[in-house]
């Protein structure tokens, strides 16, 4: 094979590496450890942007794996800037996998050829791992390399020994500083493939001092690379070595390798089959050559054992397969500590048959008679709508994906929420949310390292339809009454008695900037003053149900009732209604917002979007192409000027979210964002500029306002 020809194949392998990588990135779902991963990078760069090393070095979350790649992933983070959250982070952690994947392949090709490198190329589980927010690229690409280097070393001639010897060992303990089981399953492997490169250099490798010399020199070396790329060995490294060692036998014992209860020979399975192509059959498109791949290697295990220079592989995939046995989790990931052996058994194998598959074909001449021979414009003709089709749609995916940027979700029965609608939605001023539903209220709690699961408070206070809260606690607008929680474990029922009224329901509440707490009823409003009496408001929405409060800056309050708004002058005791006669539809208000420069806007149930801007009502509807529906159910001005709205899907479940800046309205759908589809049925903004979108089937969206372009 010629250089040209050999740099092509080369250029190939690489390319097809880098396509099959980022085709899995940018298509495959959230997996299970990703959000530990991107939680402890966020973690890190909020640390290092505040300079704060020392806690970078004590950082209590994830030590079971050491730092570097952590590391590696918060410095996406920090290129991020403001923009950096759950979502930026990953599809950068994303991205750097896909390079360190392709750095694999790349040194695999450079030190054993094509072949091999084409191998690790298409495997699919090794392709998955590399793609994701995982800690499997970084060290596979290393201990490629480490491996590289020391083969050099064990050549018979060379002149460069020591330099090789060292190399490897800083990329053993780079790799090592990433994920440890790299090492520890390669273990007796790389002792044979050092012993060969030393003896190489000497005749008896146990025999001189100098050797004995040279072997400590290469395990210093490495050892010293591994301490130096894990800041958190810094201080105490002894001790949180152990404790790093102590941390696996209780995993192994815990709940999630339990509940796994895969048996003892399932690592057999990871190598015997394709388990990514089950898995993701979105994302691999066509049956997995893993199988295949393993039966080659298992093929080239006793011609590897004959020759010294390549027993190792043996050696390593051998005894690696027996550790795993031995190793009680058996987790799919671990399989790509065998798949440098694996490839590098496999390609002679191959190698050979497409010799013998060649020499049968010049000698029959299968492939004249096989194969049909299209003129060239036919082949162009075909690359062309390959072309079309496959730019298509990467073009889609790539919207999809970018429209993803800052969205994730809470959903039901996962992570500690409940299930049912969510109709409120209440940030805190101690950071947390609170969540009324149809489970009652619950309160969401950040968790202090972000690996950590977040803390949720719940209290059985009925359906709940509205939230405020004021410093006497959260007021609570339930089914039951109204109720004021006070803290986690103390709450009690406040509900007012409003006159001779029986059955009186409590459907909103909202709490004014001077202290005063106001109610919507089912018959009209009620006021709590400073003084915590209560006071009736039957003019409010003319005595019928009042389904929506907002408080104007300037102490106006209105009151959003069935086809009426009512505007209440509390200094003056002065009413205005506004019905139908005064420009407003008969539909229920669902939601009515004051904005910062003073206009009110009022969510109808059926008649679309009113603003008044103190002379009259202009509607926004499907019939002047504004809204893609009329049944409004939740607004929220996010930032001045930038109005979000929730709406129905009429006669069907689902619905919209749409923002508004002014002049433009943009619709968020699935196939171009995060938003689900589900009704919207709250909106609220938290401390961390962090839009909470409650839901009617889908729990909480989330979605980081810092990232809106």
């Amino acid at each position: 094979m010629n250089a040209s020809f050999s740099r092509g194949w080369l250029l190939g392998v690489i390319a097809l590496a880098a396509l099959l990588r980022l085709w899995a990135a940018l298509t495959l779902p959230l997996d299970f450890d990703e959000p530990v991963y991107v939680g402890a990078a966020l973690d890190y760069a909020r640390l290092i942007r505040q300079g704060d090393w020392a806690a970078v070095i004590e950082y209590p979350g994830n030590r079971q794996h050491p730092a570097l790649y952590k590391l590696i992933y918060a410095g996406g983070a920090l290129m991020l800037g403001d923009g950096a959250n759950q979502t930026t982070v990953l599809i950068v952690a994303r991205l750097l996998s896909v390079v360190f994947g392709i750095l694999a392949v790349a040194v695999l090709a450079t030190i054993a050829g094509p072949l091999p490198a084409g191998l690790l190329a298409v495997h699919t589980l090794t392709i998955k791992y590399t793609a994701q927010a995982y800690l499997e690229a970084w060290p596979l690409a290393f201990s490629i390399a480490a491996v590289g280097a020391w083969v050099r070393a064990a050549r018979p001639v060379e002149p460069r020994r020591r330099l090789w010897l060292r190399l490897g060992a800083i990329g053993w303990g780079l790799a090592t500083a990433a994920k440890m089981n790299y090492a520890l399953i390669a273990m007796p492997a790389m002792l044979m493939l050092l012993a060969t490169a030393l003896r190489a250099e000497h005749e008896r490798p146990f025999g001189r001092l100098g050797n004995v010399w040279r072997w400590g020199e290469v395990i210093a070396v490495a050892l010293l690379t591994f301490w130096l790329a894990n800041p958190t060995l810094w201080h105490e490294p002894f001790t949180r070595l152990g404790a790093m060692a102590g941390f696996w036998p209780a995993y192994s014992r815990g709940d999630e390798v339990q509940a796994a209860a895969y048996p003892w020979y399932q690592p057999l399975v990871w190598l015997a089959t394709a388990p990514a192509v089950g898995w993701h059959p979105e994302v691999f498109l066509l049956p997995g050559l893993d199988p295949l791949i393993v039966a080659l290697a298992l093929i080239g295990v006793p011609a590897a054992w004959r020759d010294p220079q390549r027993r190792y592989l043996a050696v390593w995939l051998v005894s690696g397969v027996l550790i795993l046995l031995w190793w009680p989790v058996k987790w799919p990931q671990y399989i790509l500590t065998l798949i440098t052996p694996i490839v590098l058994l496999a390609a002679p194998v191959l190698s050979r048959i497409a010799a013998w598959l060649r020499e049968q074909n010049d000698y029959w001449g299968w492939s004249h008679l096989m194969l049909l021979r299209p003129p060239r414009y036919a082949w162009i003709a075909l690359a062309l709508l390959v072309g079309f089709i496959a730019t298509v749609y990467a073009t889609a995916l790539v919207m999809v994906t970018l429209g993803s940027i800052g969205w994730s979700t809470l959903r039901p029965s996962a992570g500690g929420l409940p299930s049912g609608a969510i109709y409120a939605v209440q940030p805190l001023r101690d950071g947390r949310v609170a969540l009324g539903g149809d489970f009652g209220l619950a309160i969401w709690q950040a968790p202090m390292v972000s690996e950590d699961p977040p803390r949720w408070t719940y209290l059985p206070l009925g359906r709940v339809y509205a939230l405020a809260e004021t410093t006497a606690g959260i007021w609570v607008a339930s089914r039951q009454g109204l109720a004021l929680v006070r803290s986690d474990d103390r709450w009690e029922w406040q509900t007012p008695a409003l006159g001779v009224q029986r059955d009186v329901v409590i459907r909103t509440v909202a709490s004014g900037t001077d202290g005063r707490l106001w109610l919507g009823t089912s018959v009209g409003g009620a006021v709590r003053g400073i003084d915590g009496q209560w006071q009736p408001l039957p003019q409010a929405a003319r005595g019928g149900m009042v389904l929506s409060i907002a408080v104007d800056p300037a102490g106006a309050v209105w009151f959003g009732g069935i086809g009426v708004v009512s505007r209440y002058l509390p200094e003056r005791g002065v009413w205005q209604h506004f019905e139908r006669a005064d420009g407003f539809a008969g539909a229920g208000v669902a939601d009515l917002l004051v904005d910062h420069r003073g206009i009110v806007w009022a969510a109808t149930l059926g008649e679309g979007v009113a603003r008044w801007d103190g002379t009259r009502w202009e509607w926004f509807t499907t019939a002047n192409r504004q809204l893609p529906a009329q049944t409004i159910t939740t607004m929220l001005e996010a930032r001045p000027g930038e109005i979000w709205i929730g709406a129905a899907r009429p006669l069907t479940t689902g619905g919209f979210l749409l923002r508004y800046d002014g002049q433009r309205w943009r619709n968020f759908l699935p196939r171009d964002s995060g938003f689900t589809g589900a009704e919207p049925l709250a909106l609220a903004v938290d401390h961390r500029q962090m839009l909470w979108i409650g839901t009617r089937t889908d729990g909480v969206l989330l979605y980081q306002l810092s990232s809106v372009p």
